[in-house]
């Protein structure tokens, strides 16, 4: 009796049921710790608790003109990234467009560039001294700029060039398995391509468009690069923007306090977008779909208006996309800025003083040891979480869904709120450890911020391999975590490497967090480009900017690489 006891306790404590618990231990470190504190630190008044900073988030003018900014920015700029995303996602998918099998990674290359580079890339054409602005002022003999990019209005343009390929990207693999019967049957009854689009093809994709469109939301309504890049100038803050002045203005009475408050309260649109989200996307009652993957038949547009679809989304891309980029990249080889670019005003030394400027040769390797370092970090974690909450069994094991909780949500949060719940836990040395003003306090930050990257991408894989290998491993003698090692992980090996790097593409031009939490000696890319663009060192920033560019646009198109050999 007492050695079945005993064996019975040892496989009570088994070597999975460990790992499980210490990664529990390590979340509830970095998120559920860092929450419960701003939480805690929102309630604070005096020496007790009460609801006096929520009051004064609804009655300061400042922070009520900043509401009124975002959502002036937010619905249009979701509204019409969403028409634009869901328009070239058909055009891409269910047309003959020439040039088909490019246009899919050319449009969605504004996915990869970090918001805040894009809008810094757009002042190089419509800033007051920008080329754009220029052109049209000596043309036209103007006296002041047209175009006024330091405004709301410019920031409703930027987020919907940007977030455009939010709706594209989620809209897409939905176009691909709407069934071709449908909308032939409706070509045959003699309807337009057009009117096949509105009468069929959109209310099959509605759940999809819906989904799109939250998630637009969120991710426009949590910006913090394009509305501090452009609303700086003039002071125009959004709701993001005004959280950070509030955290760095320690002149306000109690700034942290009401900072917190007003971050709970920013914090609600985003789980509230997330569940519904999760609701739209878990029906799919309205969209009907080929029963087998199959190649789509695509709209035979006349040679008119095929070609004329051609230079609609050529043009849109080279202005949207290309235009900024060729900008920032003129200007990272100009000798003199303002001057006409050409032969006499042209050079590779601004690339050649960036390696030399110690700061910025600091920020480039801190921001590699973060990227790759919360990119294993965030494999490994999310790959035990995933494979847990999928194949189960795992003796001692509890908590799975708070965990999976614990891993998505961070993502629905603005980043300044996360850096902010981060000063309040990290603040003072946790048990003799001293986390804040280290690059540590940076690498919790984003490791709590990502994971949901790698979470998504891992759980859909482990999710695709048969459990019956697993199973015939066991049955031969295996345990199970000898057969996960030995047959799951050379089943996940293109998964883990396409996690680890949309981990790394993000927190390489990271500035949300990075903003609050960077320190002397820590800098990173995102703080060394947003300082030099507000220093006014313009030159310094574009070459950074143009690195940056081609850092996290070569390593995406590397994950889709990856992705495809799935």
């Amino acid at each position: 009796m007492f050695k079945k006891k005993a064996s019975s306790s040892r496989k009570g404590i088994s070597a999975p049921a460990i790992i499980w618990w210490v990664v529990v231990a390590f979340l509830c470190f970095v998120v559920v710790y860092p929450s419960v504190r701003l939480i805690i630190n929102s309630l604070k008044v005096g020496d007790g608790f009460g609801l006096d900073n929520y009051v004064t988030v609804f009655s300061d003018p400042a922070i009520l003109k900043s509401m009124k900014n975002s959502f002036i920015v937010v619905f249009p700029a979701t509204i019409f990234s969403t028409i634009i995303g869901v328009f070239l996602s058909w055009v891409v998918c269910r047309t003959n467009v020439p040039g088909i099998k490019y246009w899919q990674r050319l449009l969605s290359i504004p996915y990869f560039i970090p918001p805040f580079i894009g809008a810094i890339a757009w002042t190089f054409l419509l800033g007051p001294v920008g080329y754009i602005n220029k052109f049209m002022m000596s043309t036209f003999g103007l006296e002041t700029a047209p175009f006024n990019i330091y405004s709301l209005g410019g920031m409703i343009f930027i987020m919907s060039m940007y977030r455009y390929a939010v709706s594209f990207i989620v809209v897409l693999p939905t176009m691909k398995r709407i069934s071709a019967s449908v909308e032939e049957a409706a070509r045959i009854s003699g309807a337009s391509p057009w009117r096949t689009l509105k009468d069929i093809t959109l209310p099959l994709i509605t759940p999809s468009i819906l989904g799109a469109m939250l998630l637009t939301f969120m991710f426009i309504l949590a910006d913090f690069g394009v509305s501090s890049v452009l609303g700086a100038p003039d002071r125009i803050n959004l709701m993001t923007t005004q959280i950070y002045y509030l955290i760095q203005n320690s002149t306000i009475p109690n700034n942290l306090r009401i900072a917190s408050a007003y971050s709970l309260f920013l914090s609600i649109f985003g789980l509230v977008g997330l569940w519904i989200y999760n609701r739209v996307l878990g029906t799919n009652k309205f969209v009907v779909v080929s029963g087998k993957s199959a190649a789509v038949e695509r709209t035979r547009l006349n040679q008119p208006t095929r070609w004329a679809l051609f230079v609609v989304v050529l043009l849109f891309f080279l202005f949207t996309t290309c235009a900024p980029i060729i900008a920032t990249l003129v200007t990272s080889l100009t000798k003199v800025y303002g001057l006409p670019f050409g032969l006499d005003n042209i050079t590779f030394n601004n690339f050649i003083q960036m390696t030399q400027i110690r700061n910025v040769a600091r920020a480039f390797k801190n921001s590699a040891f973060l990227a790759v370092t919360s990119g294993l970090i965030i494999t490994i974690v999310t790959l035990i979480i995933g494979y847990i909450a999928i194949r189960g069994g795992v003796r001692g094991v509890k908590g799975v869904k708070f965990m999976q909780m614990i891993v998505v949500l961070p993502y629905a949060v603005p980043g300044v709120i996360i850096a902010l719940a981060m000063i309040l836990a990290f603040a003072k040395p946790i048990a003799g450890l001293k986390l804040y003003n280290t690059i540590w306090i940076l690498l919790i930050a984003y490791i709590a911020r990502f994971m949901n990257l790698g979470y998504n991408n891992i759980s859909g894989a482990i999710s695709q391999v048969d459990a019956s290998l697993e199973e015939a491993a066991r049955i031969s003698g295996a345990s199970q975590l000898k057969a996960f090692i030995d047959v799951m992980l050379p089943l996940l090996k293109n998964s883990l490497i396409s996690s680890f790097f949309l981990v790394v593409a993000p927190t390489l031009s990271e500035l949300s967090l990075s903003g609050l939490l960077w320190s002397v000696g820590n800098e990173t890319v995102g703080t060394i480009v947003f300082s030099a663009k507000e220093e006014g060192r313009i030159l310094l920033t574009a070459s950074i900017a143009i690195v940056l560019i081609i850092l996290v646009v070569v390593i995406n198109l590397f994950v889709n690489s990856q992705t495809d050999k799935d």
